[in-house]
């Protein structure tokens, strides 16, 4: 019975495991490793025994908590929530439905640095920054933060107004008052107050160091509260620095000051999920932009934010 069952199975291929991925995936010992928690079409996500969220898919977008897979199935129909994820060898087996296997698959470790960010490379993408905001007043944004009549318009301009321009002159104490009431605010899978954190946070904390700043870090215990737990821990891994090729690859031509590069990278993002790219598009960019004010002692922010509609 046991191996009419495994002929059963659809055997996927794996193309590329991200860092965190394997991590979770190493800890053999303690089969299960994981529990299927949501699924879609393309992907779903799954819960590890050390609270850490796995991502597999048969898209081509690499992140360090990612599987990425060379299928075309729906695996909708071939995996169910609830369903265990265990290891045996170089395979990952999901519940009843699939094998996944790892042999041929490439690693994927990201090495973000940052370190040689100064003043010169902000000041060269002032001009970017202005093209983006044009762009992302421009195409559709229905429902995203810069929808004046969407659910989290009002509070992203209170967060821009108490929060992020605090930022430019004392610590971080009223940046996370106004950033908490910001969490899970919104509709979708991952919640547009959250995507706009989460890109705000990337950029910010990426250029905090190189500024004389520490990082911001909201309580994880806190966003899961106010959150669904994968937008939770999706938006700690950003604001961590664990961060997907598309939004590595923004924040990294930011911080190189290369202009061209950062409107082309934050073009890519824009059509992510129904108002995902969006609003990550939009934080990141108040984030560099408070980034320059800090580095060069200017008040550029608050132009962005009025070009996004987001201050009066």
């Amino acid at each position: 019975m046991a191996c009419k069952a495994q002929r059963l199975r659809t055997r996927l291929k794996a193309t590329c495991i991200g860092s965190l991925a394997a991590r979770a995936l190493a800890e053999k010992n303690q089969n299960p490793i994981a529990t299927v928690v949501n699924t879609f079409p393309n992907s779903f996500y799954a819960r590890t025994i050390d609270d850490e969220l796995l991502f597999v898919t048969n898209r081509s977008l690499k992140s360090p908590i990612t599987i990425n897979l060379d299928s075309t199935s729906n695996f909708q129909q071939l995996v169910k929530p609830l369903e265990q994820i265990s290891v045996q060898g170089s395979e990952v087996l999901v519940g009843a439905g699939i094998y996944i296997d790892l042999g041929e698959a490439a690693d994927f470790a990201p090495q973000a640095d940052f370190s040689a960010v100064g003043s010169t490379q902000l000041t060269q993408i002032r001009g970017a920054l202005d093209a983006i905001t044009l762009i992302l007043r421009i195409i559709n944004t229905e429902g995203s933060v810069l929808d004046k009549r969407g659910l989290t318009h009002k509070a992203a301009t209170e967060f821009v107004e108490r929060g992020i321009i605090s930022l430019r002159t004392s610590g971080s104490d009223r940046f996370r008052e106004a950033a908490e009431d910001l969490v899970g605010l919104g509709s979708g899978f991952t919640p547009s107050g959250d995507d706009m954190l989460g890109g705000f946070l990337s950029a910010y904390n990426s250029l905090a160091e190189n500024n004389g700043r520490q990082k911001v870090l909201l309580n994880l215990d806190l966003l899961k509260r106010k959150t669904n737990w994968i937008s939770a821990k999706l938006l700690d891994y950003m604001q961590r620095l664990v961060l997907d090729q598309q939004v590595s690859r923004m924040i990294g031509s930011a911080a190189s000051g290369n202009g061209d590069e950062l409107i082309l990278a934050t073009e890519s993002l824009l059509s992510r999920g129904h108002t995902s790219g969006i609003d990550i598009s939009v934080g990141a960019s108040l984030g560099f932009g408070i980034a320059q004010d800090i580095a060069l002692n200017t008040k550029r922010t608050e132009i962005l934010a009025q070009k996004l509609g987001l201050i009066s």
